[in-house]
């Protein structure tokens, strides 16, 4: 088994070798290579590169295929009203780093005190005046102990999940705007579950390969939509 791996990484070193251009030398200043100065890449035999935005840089159309087919999940599998499918990604509506309160439906930035920032709270894709937000949390402050784990994981019954991840956009977008269709068409609903079933239908997308068979079906132009080496 290792000399097969070693035979493998060999001739995957050469094929990119050929493809790459050699870089000469003197032509990189080894002090910008290294942050950290107590470790020799002479003394790694081998080492290898995260996917994401290391070989692949992704466009916005790939959030609007996630966005997309989730939405459809929670329509096919889940038996949301037909109606979903009139709501489309809307692009920039969501950052990295935003928080959602599980129980209240409602999407926000909070800063590194723990602080909500006020004018950033919206309920599905709207925003909540400040003294609604207030009133809610009796503040702006929010408790650690009802904060997420780091990189958002919520498994300890927390009521903020942090959305940290890039794949993230599409799933606040989705959660917003079912929200919205439920408070526009006055239907109650419980924001618990419905944030389970958006959840589950994001992590289908990836975890059953629906992402990646919708992109190798049109493998000549999706890596120009949705990724590219």
């Amino acid at each position: 088994m290792t000399e097969r791996l070693w035979s493998v990484y060999k001739e995957t070193k050469r094929q990119t070798e050929d493809l790459i251009p050699v870089i000469a030398t003197n032509s990189v200043n080894p002090d910008t290579i290294f942050a950290n100065n107590e470790m020799s890449l002479r003394d790694i035999e081998i080492y290898g590169f995260d996917y994401d935005y290391t070989l692949a840089f992704y466009s916005r159309h790939l959030h609007t295929l996630i966005f997309n087919i989730a939405r459809d999940i929670l329509i096919t599998n889940h038996r949301y009203p037909e109606d979903l499918r009139k709501y489309e990604y809307i692009p920039n509506f969501a950052v990295r780093g935003l928080h959602y309160d599980v129980q209240k439906a409602l999407l926000m930035k909070i800063d590194a005190f723990h602080y909500i920032q006020l004018g950033t709270v919206y309920r599905g894709l709207h925003p909540v005046p400040d003294e609604e937000v207030i009133a809610m949390y009796e503040g702006s402050h929010v408790p650690l102990e009802i904060m997420s784990d780091f990189y958002g994981k919520s498994s300890h019954g927390h009521t903020m999940k942090q959305f940290m991840d890039i794949f993230s956009l599409p799933e606040m977008t989705l959660l917003c705007c079912v929200n919205d269709f439920f408070m526009r068409h006055n239907i109650d609903y419980e924001p618990v579950h419905l944030y389970k079933d958006v959840k589950e239908a994001i992590r289908d997308v990836h975890v059953k390969g629906i992402m990646y068979r919708a992109v190798e079906a049109d493998i000549g132009n999706t890596f120009g939509s949705y990724c590219f080496a």
